[in-house]
């Protein structure tokens, strides 16, 4: 994974830098010509300073260090530096020393000298605790402690750094200099985000843009619209259109983007490159265009639909290239440069061509000899070049053509080796994790077996390094990389060792997977989900080893384990999708409870010898036959059987079967002719070679923790040949073992509130069937007038669920899943409620009233479309929603079909007390009624509709 999320930190400090005003010392005004590109301010001298302006020497050795550092000559402005120190010195100057010295410290800074820096930082300060106090000094000592934190921060003293900035700010609140503390305050938060201290980071940032905002935490963004969030950094600029805002208003939109609202940084940033316009500042413009460029790299990532994720890198690319353009930073200019390689390389991965693009790219740049900063910062850009490279020369194997252009195996080894030599120097453990780590990885890459030794050495070596840091964001990846690394070398056990050490890091991890470092942000389909299927596969192939030693006690507790990962599985990607640990581990167990049900775990896994093949391996949970009774039922998870299955499917056969199904079942028109056969087909692949034991088993539902590919189609309309599945077991979905304090059926008072849309409304077409299926339900006499277009409110919901005792929320409107979670929405007639609104919606009243929701109902939803992952969408609103059970359709059907499965539904739920049925079954009974309507026979009307969480 790249540590890549704080590649363009020093050029946000070099602008923050820029900020200060005048000031009443001289040297303080060159405190700002440092920081700047801009040409120098003159300003006056207070008379109360008694500054010798006649020193003519002196004013000439600041002038001409002033000039050689804005040209980027370090070493040379240090010198003349070192002469201005003494000159003021042996003046007996001792306010204008200090700054002297402070300016040497940044210029020491620039190019590696840290101890000289670090001397000349505390020597300024040692030299300001022998002065009387005045105002002078105290202005003076804030500066010098910001300079004291920006050189504690590229060095890798965090804390430090954090303490240094807050002392400041005392400094600036008492003595009465708002600007300045503001201006500290957004230094604050770039050092706060190294700590991982997000919401800190995002509150300090707030307060330097509230009352404005009106917003108290980045949390609270998520409850926002567009447009809701447009008006409220539209507030912030009417109130003052400052520097000092554009800068805390790009800031915000990094921190947006590092915590996984890029939606929202969007918008944030469009805002600062405004304010970046209108003060007519290039380098400001390039800064802020660097930033919108990341943020719209990491939308296309995040995209689902390719026509839309490859408009947004073309997006990315103009953004890089604007960048580049405007700056008068070289460094500036370089980072644009190789977050656009970066990119390229990124489609390259789905996109072939694209290499070619890369490489040219590259070549025309011209940057065989970059030059990276000497700081922790560079170190990490110094990695991330490293991976790009790595990702140019892939293609051709590291068996380069002896007239190719491209670096060479060594040469990146070399660039990752400097890095290492450096985040030594530093003193910087996790930066120094990251390149040997790294280099281990490279080696890997090219994967000899003398490589793979080698490989496994630096890869211990990273461990042993973070072995005495608590960071398991750093450590789950090596784990990761180890395990890679003995499964090519044949050690099997081994790398199930390593895979599961990586596993439970990211365990201890959980809610902090959306809150850590910058430089390590997850991407969670390249970093995180791959670890939990690479263990799944391994403690696979290690149980079917097993099942030929005869060794099945020892198998069993390998299926239970990779059963377990894959729960947690389902688990993180629920969390991923909402961006913040709002799922949580439940231990009651689905399979404790139902002993009738048995549970089936299918997964999709890459063959390793066969690229062009995908592995489903099955795991099925059965019921032991030997509890025979109602107390023994209730047996621990261990208890129960576990089988595996597995068979080889080409992969492109997988998605083509997939994609087909989707289409026919969406089509009420498809002939059965066409569509039985790829029924059959997935049946045969997932069900068949279970058929055996679950009819020995004589369960009677069937609950699925489907893998992402077999999210899209109900598992209903399975067909062996004779019937379909829905027709022989009555069937349930779950995003995991883990369900919301389980009720029976028969124990639940039902009582439904209805509501949906009829007509068109916010570009929606019409659903002229809602009228008749709230009707249906009404007759039954188990829900009050419904809710109907105007009247279906976010209000009159609210009021409905606070003042009745209601099991059963039925919402008939347009609604839609899609892997991401503002895109997954409900409509109600005054706004779109996506999915965490949602949640809030019904669990804030159901806590009021006190009585949970035991089902919602949703009767006209459909997957987004073009979204391979939009299912997940579906599992999201089950779990946030609160509801135990949710009953939804996968995609909308525009019929009286509904409505009569509708109707059945719900007298089938009215009758449980008597028939003791549960939800899955009452859903079949409804279904199999359509079945054999032979108006309605079509799997189009009756297949839509599934059961997820707690079918009891």
């Amino acid at each position: 994974m790249k540590p890549n999320g704080k590649k363009f930190n020093r050029h946000l400090i070099s602008q923050i830098k820029r900020i200060y005003h005048k000031r009443s010392l001289f040297l303080a005004i060159l405190l700002f010509i440092f920081a700047s590109t801009a040409p120098p301010v003159i300003a006056k001298v207070s008379q109360s300073t008694q500054i010798v302006q006649t020193q003519t020497n002196t004013q000439q050795l600041v002038n001409q260090a002033t000039q050689l550092y804005r040209s980027g000559q370090f070493q040379e402005a240090a010198a003349v530096w070192e002469k201005a120190v003494s000159a003021f010195s042996s003046q007996k100057d001792n306010l204008n020393q200090v700054m002297a010295l402070s300016n040497l410290s940044l210029t020491y800074q620039q190019f590696g000298q840290w101890e000289k820096a670090i001397k000349a930082s505390r020597d300024s300060l040692a030299i300001l605790q022998t002065q009387p106090p005045s105002q002078d000094k105290q202005k003076i000592l804030a500066q010098a402690l910001d300079i004291q934190g920006y050189l504690q921060r590229d060095i890798g003293q965090s804390t430090q750094s954090l303490e240094s900035w807050q002392e400041a700010a005392k400094i600036y609140s008492q003595i009465k200099e708002p600007a300045k503390l503001a201006q500290n305050k957004i230094n604050q938060t770039q050092v706060m985000q190294d700590l991982g201290l997000f919401p800190r980071a995002c509150k300090t940032l707030l307060e330097v843009l509230n009352p404005e905002i009106g917003v108290s935490s980045c949390q609270d963004f998520n409850q926002l619209s567009s447009e809701e969030l447009t008006e409220k950094i539209q507030k912030v600029t009417n109130k003052s259109s400052s520097e000092t805002t554009m800068i805390a208003l790009r800031s915000l939109g990094e921190l947006l983007r590092f915590i996984g609202q890029p939606e929202q940084s969007q918008i944030v940033l469009a805002t600062s490159l405004n304010l970046a316009d209108k003060l007519n500042s290039p380098q400001e413009q390039a800064a802020t265009y660097l930033s919108i460029g990341n943020t719209t790299k990491t939308l296309a990532e995040n995209e689902r639909v390719r026509r839309i994720r490859e408009n947004y890198y073309q997006e990315a690319i103009n953004a890089y290239t604007k960048a580049a353009k405007l700056t008068t930073s070289p460094a500036t200019r370089q980072k644009a440069q190789l977050n656009q390689l970066s990119l390229l390389l990124k489609q390259a991965k789905s996109n072939p061509e694209k290499y070619k693009e890369a490489e040219a790219f590259w070549l025309s740049l011209n940057l065989q000899n970059v030059q990276f900063s000497p700081s922790r910062t560079g170190v990490y850009e110094q990695i991330n070049y490293a991976q790009s490279l790595a990702e140019l020369i892939q293609p051709e194997n590291f068996q380069q053509k002896q007239d190719s252009q491209l670096p060479s195996f060594n040469q990146i080894d070399q660039i990752l080796e400097q890095a290492t030599t450096q985040a030594k120097k530093l003193g910087d453990k996790p930066a120094e994790a990251y390149a040997i780590g790294n280099r281990g990885a490279l080696y890997e890459q090219r994967g000899s077996q003398e490589d793979l030794s080698q490989a496994e050495n630096y890869t211990r070596q990273a461990l042993s390094i973070v072995s005495s840091l608590e960071s398991p964001h750093i450590s789950y990846q090596y784990f990761w990389q180890l395990g890679r690394i003995h499964r090519k070398q044949g050690n099997l056990q081994d790398a199930i060792a390593a895979s599961t050490k990586a596993y439970n890091a990211l365990q201890s991890l959980r809610s902090d997977l959306v809150a850590v470092n910058p430089e390590v942000q997850f991407s969670f389909r390249a970093s995180v989900e791959p670890v939990y299927r690479q263990l799944v596969e391994l403690e696979l192939e290690y149980a079917q080893s097993l099942k030929k030693a005869g060794k099945e006690e020892e198998r069993q507790k390998r299926l239970t384990q990779a059963r377990d990962v894959l729960e947690s599985l389902q688990l993180a990607e629920l969390n991923n999708f909402f961006r913040e640990a709002c799922v949580e581990a439940n231990r009651t167990q689905i399979d404790e409870i139902d002993p009738s049900a048995a549970v089936i775990y299918p997964i999709v896994l890459s063959n390793q010898q066969k690229p062009d093949q995908d592995s489903l391996e099955v795991i099925l949970s059965l019921p032991n036959p030997s509890q025979s009774n109602k107390a023994q039922s209730k047996t621990s998870q261990s208890e129960r059987i576990l089988r595996l299955y597995s068979s080889q499917i080409k992969t492109q056969e997988l998605e083509e079967t997939i994609e087909q199904i989707q289409a026919f079942l969406k089509n009420p028109d498809t002939k059965l002719e066409e569509s039985l056969p790829l029924y059959q087909q997935v049946y045969d692949w997932l069900i068949r070679p279970l058929q055996q034991d679950l009819e020995n088993s004589k369960v009677q539902t069937l609950v699925f923790v489907l893998d992402e590919k077999l999210r899209n189609i109900p598992m209903s309309v399975l067909h062996d040949g004779k019937q379909y599945l829905l027709e022989k077991y009555a069937i349930a979905l779950t995003p995991g073992l883990q369900l919301i304090n389980p009720k029976p059926l028969a124990e639940i008072n039902i009582k439904a509130i209805t509501a949906g849309i009829s007509k068109e409304h916010q570009g929606f077409k019409e659903l002229a069937e809602v009228p008749l299926e709230l009707k249906q339900i009404e007759k039954l006499g188990i829900a009050t007038k419904p809710l109907l277009n105007e009247k279906f409110t976010i209000k009159e919901i609210q009021n409905r669920i606070l003042n009745s005792d209601v099991s059963i929320v039925h919402l008939a409107t347009h609604a839609q899943f899609s892997s991401i979670a503002d895109e997954t929405f409900i409509l109600f007639w005054d706004q779109r409620l996506n999915v965490k609104q949602l949640g809030n919606l019904l669990r804030n009243n159901a806590l009021i009233s006190r009585s949970p929701i035991e089902l919602l109902v949703l009767s006209a939803c459909e997957t987004a479309i073009g979204d391979q992952r939009a299912a997940l969408g579906l599992a999201g609103v089950a779990v946030r929603s609160g509801a135990r059970s949710t009953m939804a359709s996968l995609w909308s059907v525009e019929d009286k079909s509904t409505a009569k499965l509708m109707g059945e539904l719900y007298s089938q739920l009215e009758n449980a007390k008597t028939t003791k049925i549960n939800k899955a079954q009452a859903l079949k009974a409804a279904q199999i009624a359509l079945l054999n309507d032979k108006q309605y026979s079509n799997p189009h009307f009756w297949a839509p509709f599934v059961v997820v969480g707690n079918w009891q």
